[in-house]
């Protein structure tokens, strides 16, 4: 699913002035490539296929080969080009739900790599059984896709727990040209240790799994320090949770389930994203007064 773009009624004022920066859509990645150095540590290197489709005249069909994580699952996109964008549509078969690789994982996600090895989140395969699906838009002629097992759909880092990785169909014609190219991978998902600490709930069934994607991305978020560098954006991704668990509770339609749990994972991760952010200045600002004051 896609992050939506208006929120009606009371919402619309809650959200005015708290929303620091708007999440990257799977439509338009262009802009989306700031991402914090981090650790040599806290990163792994992973290899990628980048293929070039930038000569595509008519639909290629590629296949994505599973990893250890994925053991037995199938999946195929086709890339269809266009004047300005390439529509990715996906489709997998035999793929169990994430949580089965651990309580830290809810979800996968589709990303795409740059040939900078940048990687760009193109959203959330949805799951209905053990049937997947994504499409997804890139203004991007050379990239490679890989699908990671991540803590809920808004991650704006991919980890290293691979399930997929895309590759040229055997019979492709015309074959698109690769080269492989090192992409930064999370050693860890971001959050690893909050699913832990979450408390044990009673699963309802009809529940859409974003909603506790949102009680993740909360829960990640204030462990972050959300309540205390960025209490608004926080304070919003509450309410949005809340709305979507009347909406379920009160048997509205799935989609405006769906779309309001999906807000509040979004703004979720940029409520986490901004406490990290402003605690890293307020380090820095704290270390330059100290240097300042010495003798």
């Amino acid at each position: 699913m896609t992050r939506r773009t208006t929120i009606t009624g009371k919402l619309a004022k809650v959200l005015a002035g708290t929303l620091w920066c708007a999440s990257v859509s799977a439509a338009s990645p262009a802009g989306s490539g700031r991402q914090p150095t981090l650790p040599p540590s806290e990163t792994v290197p992973f290899p990628v296929r980048v293929m070039d489709y930038g000569n595509l005249t008519a639909p290629l069909t590629i296949v994505f080969r599973y990893t250890a994580l994925a053991s037995g699952a199938a999946g195929q996109a086709e890339i269809l080009p266009g004047p300005t964008k390439w529509k990715i549509n996906a489709a997998f078969t035999n793929l169990s739900p994430a949580s089965r690789l651990g309580s830290e994982y809810l979800t996968y996600v589709l990303w795409c790599i740059t040939p900078e090895g940048r990687s760009i989140n193109l959203g959330e395969v949805t799951l209905t059984g053990t049937d997947g699906q994504l499409d997804a838009k890139l203004n991007l002629r050379r990239f490679g896709l890989i699908i990671t097992a991540e803590p809920y759909l808004s991650v704006s880092r991919p980890n290293k727990a691979v399930a997929f990785e895309a590759d040229v169909a055997p019979d492709s014609s015309p074959r698109p040209s690769v080269t492989q190219v090192n992409c930064e991978l999370l050693s860890i998902p971001i959050g690893a240790g909050t699913a832990q600490a979450d408390p044990v709930r009673t699963k309802d069934p009809d529940e859409p799994l974003v909603i506790e994607e949102a009680r993740r991305a909360i829960a990640v978020a204030r462990a972050a320090g959300a309540e205390e560098y960025a209490p608004d954006t926080f304070g919003t991704a509450q309410q949005l949770l809340r709305l979507a668990q009347d909406q379920q509770e009160r048997g509205e339609k799935k989609k405006d389930v769906v779309d309001t749990g999906g807000e509040a994972v979004f703004i979720a991760e940029d409520a986490r994203v901004l406490a990290v952010t402003r605690q890293k200045r307020a380090r820095e600002a704290r270390t330059a007064a100290s240097h300042d004051t010495s003798p």
